[in-house]
């Protein structure tokens, strides 16, 4: 795969991240070590026989703080100096889990669709000799553990292994369910200050991973991304983008101001971003509702766009997709976008649910 198609991948892989799951550059910035001339290759989940093992692998972490750890803590707690790379991390952690379970991992899918845990999860598969399917376990990027198809079809995160930046291995062999399972894994990471866990989980053989898995979501972020990125102006990319998923846009503005509900280390990044429209939406007012994601819009005070439908946030003149880790500041003109969920699953009361913005927690007073 060339470097101009990497960077379609990881431009689609931040479109479905909705604003989570990191910006497409440090993901690319993994893969360098490889060379020009590398191509990553991913199976479908159908090609592997139906008693391979396989596991899925996410970041999970929180907003870092604004300080590291002292050094005279690191010195007092014996941590190396420097944290350990992402890649070698997941690498860790799926090591950890084929020792805590007795197993041997043939697979490894994304729990969600995101530029860094993609990138990592290549690297680390390359060194252990594992494929990478494609496939993930959402088709979007979601807030926390809990929310993904691998959930709904029954799927246990745990047993799970999480590798901290310092190397720190912490196997949980059960928990009382996946908010435990990613509660416990935000304890560890704020003891280490942060930089987010590489986690692996959901182990099961491909018989039953695969129906929480939602099939070739890389290849369409893949073809999301070269028609985002693909030549001449904005708008007939657009019209492209729309036939391609059966997207909408929802509205064209300049960002006015960014609320911030919570400016807590370790916890989500929970915020609001105003919006004054232009263009055709000339005179309205927009919102989004932020956590670690884009989940809600109104136009005014009416609701237009919700999750499940990945919702997107473009630079208005290059239509590179925005992430939530200040990318929209004040001043910036955007266009947002919907498109519909990549799995029928999202389409039931359960999936419905499962990913609503009362879940999610979003108080119905708020807006």
């Amino acid at each position: 795969m060339s470097t101009p198609a990497l960077e379609d991948l990881f431009r689609g892989l931040v479109f479905y991240g909705t604003g989570g799951g990191g910006r497409a550059e440090p993901g690319l910035a993994l893969l360098r070590h490889f060379g020009a001339d590398w191509t990553p290759r991913f199976t479908a989940p159908a090609d592997l026989p139906p008693d391979a093992m396989a596991c899925a692998t996410i970041v999970i972490g929180g907003r870092d703080p604004a300080e590291d750890m002292p050094a005279e803590e690191r010195a007092r707690l014996g941590v190396p100096a420097l944290d350990l790379a992402m890649p070698l991390r997941f690498a860790r952690a799926v090591q950890a889990l084929e020792r805590a379970t007795g197993t041997e991992i043939a697979a490894l899918a994304v729990v969600e669709l995101g530029s860094l845990a993609m990138a990592a999860t290549l690297v680390a598969a390359d060194m252990l000799g594992k494929a990478v399917l494609d496939a993930d376990g959402t088709g979007r990027s979601i807030p926390e553990l809990g929310l993904a198809k691998l959930d709904l079809v029954g799927l246990s995160p745990a047993p799970a292994a999480l590798v901290d930046r310092f190397g720190n291995e912490t196997v949980l062999l059960a928990t009382s369910g996946a908010a435990m399972t990613d509660h416990l894994a935000r304890r560890m990471n704020a003891a280490v200050h942060g930089r987010g866990l590489a986690c692996a989980g959901y182990l099961a053989p491909m018989r039953a991973f695969a129906a929480g898995l939602v099939p070739g979501s890389v290849a369409a972020a893949h073809e999301v991304g070269a028609l985002l990125g693909g030549p001449g102006p904005a708008a007939p990319r657009l019209e492209a983008l729309f036939a391609r998923t059966g997207g909408r846009r929802l509205f064209s503005g300049t960002a006015t101001e960014v609320h911030w509900r919570s400016a807590e280390p370790y916890r989500f990044r929970d915020l609001d971003y105003h919006f004054a429209g232009t263009g055709p939406d000339q005179g309205e007012t927009f919102r989004i509702w932020v956590k670690n994601e884009h989940h809600l819009v109104w136009r005014g005070a009416e609701r237009i766009a919700s999750s499940p439908d990945p919702i997107a946030v473009l630079d208005a003149r290059t239509l590179e997709p925005l992430t939530t880790l200040g990318d929209v500041e004040p001043g910036r003109e955007v266009v947002a976008v919907v498109v519909p969920a990549l799995d029928p699953i999202w389409r039931t009361a359960e999936g419905i649910e499962r990913l609503s913005p009362a879940r999610l927690g979003f108080e119905t007073g708020e807006g």
